[in-house]
């Protein structure tokens, strides 16, 4: 008789025993325990992303605040209007509501490049140290208003580079454009003839 608890017998045979066991092995076994195994694992690392602390989200910055309605004054009529030819340039008169646009556009520039608490009073543009024109577009929401001018700033240091560009397009508000040398680079060639010449403050002073 044989020894059954010493023979082991070819799985396709019939099934496998341990010597001095007696009792069957199963041989499916060790994959049951592989896959009970990743089964704990993926559980784990469910919960785990489920408890983690989510991130906040990093802040938005502040939208940009808009320009001040004194930097927007009403136009006066222009003389083109009914005659134009795009692209002419016009000598324009400077309005003391022009002045107040032009140093609140700039304290508006200098706030919203990092200059806090500037006030439109702290600008100041020397009388005679203004130029002011404009050029025909194809409409007046077209048209173009230029100035060139040397502003002093009260309490910012250093002091902005002079000359300083303003722009502005149809009724649109006045806008800083530029500033320091080679700021007049950018003006329309035609307002020099108007202006008689590139004015003397384009280089600064």
């Amino acid at each position: 008789m044989l020894d059954v608890d010493a023979q082991r017998l070819n799985p396709a045979d019939g099934p496998a025993y341990r010597a001095g066991g007696g009792q069957p092995t199963d041989p499916r076994r060790p994959l049951v325990i592989a896959g009970a195994f990743a089964a704990a694992i993926g559980l784990g690392a469910a919960i785990g992303l489920a408890t983690a602390p989510t991130k906040t989200p990093a802040p938005r910055p502040a939208p940009t605040v808009a320009p001040p309605a004194e930097a927007q004054p009403p136009l006066e009529p222009s003389a083109w209007e009914g005659s134009r030819q795009p692209g002419a340039a016009h000598q324009m008169r400077v309005r003391l509501v022009d002045r107040r646009a032009f140093s609140a556009s700039l304290a508006y520039a200098l706030r919203e490049g990092g200059i806090a608490g500037v006030a439109t009073d702290d600008v100041v543009i020397p009388q005679g140290k203004l130029f002011y024109g404009a050029v025909e577009g194809v409409d007046s929401p077209a048209d173009e208003y230029w100035a060139v001018g040397l502003a002093q700033v009260a309490g910012v240091t250093p002091a902005p580079p002079n000359p300083q560009v303003w722009k502005r397009t149809g009724n649109g508000p006045w806008q800083r454009i530029a500033q320091g040398p080679g700021a007049c680079d950018g003006l329309p060639t035609g307002l020099f003839t108007v202006w008689q010449g590139r004015p003397p403050l384009c280089s600064g002073g």
